[in-house]
């Protein structure tokens, strides 16, 4: 099998424009900032004296009653009133350029390819299927990311920890940098390689 994988290997060509990217530790970082902000859900919240219901009538009148002039029961200087410099909900999302979302995957992919942490396999065959399976069931506690446009190869390895398979389509610099251990199926490759170049 490993023989097979290598030949397969040398015939496909790959695009330098995807696997010999120069690394830059600065974009990455900032493409990943990017990310983890917009997963954030900023529900912390709390209410202000204009989102506590009731307090719409003055409690008593500004002068001659001998009490602190007060405008209404919902003040935060009340008991069930509203709190004065609590957090919001706020919304974390930002903006990045995608061609710069698409030069930090090609880096992260010429990363782990140069680290000898990526490889190229085939899963064209259910025998071949099973294969990978073994294999990744064997090194259970590394973290294995498979690039693959097939959808049988997910329903095959869902149910093992530490595996996740994603289409070509929607890989990012996220799901790299979290596998310890990357594995591109053959027939993802130009798929891959059209979508990071525009077809280039």
């Amino acid at each position: 099998m490993a023989e097979k994988d290598t030949k397969t290997v040398k015939e496909v060509k790959l695009n330098p424009k995807v696997w010999e990217v120069p690394y830059n530790a600065d974009l990455i970082a900032q493409v990943l900032y990017v990310f983890f902000n917009n997963e954030r859900k900023g529900t912390s919240a709390v209410k202000g004296r204009g989102d506590v219901s009731g307090g719409g009538k003055k409690p008593w009148k500004q002068k001659g009653t001998g009490r602190a002039r007060s405008g209404s029961i919902r003040s935060p200087l009340w008991v069930g009133g509203g709190v004065t410099f609590g957090p919001i909900n706020r919304n974390w999302k930002r903006d990045i350029n995608k061609k710069m979302v698409k030069k930090a995957t090609c880096m992260m992919l010429s990363k782990r390819l140069k680290d000898n942490v990526l490889e190229f396999v085939n899963i064209d065959t259910e025998k071949e299927m099973k294969e990978m399976r073994n294999t990744v069931s064997k090194n259970i506690d590394t973290k294995t990311l498979i690039v693959s446009a097939d959808g049988n190869v997910s329903l095959a390895l869902r149910n093992i920890p530490h595996i996740t398979v994603v289409e070509p389509m929607k890989l990012n610099v996220k799901n790299i940098v979290n596998a310890k251990k990357v594995l591109v199926d053959n027939e993802s490759i130009k798929i891959l390689e059209d979508r990071l170049t525009n077809g280039k």
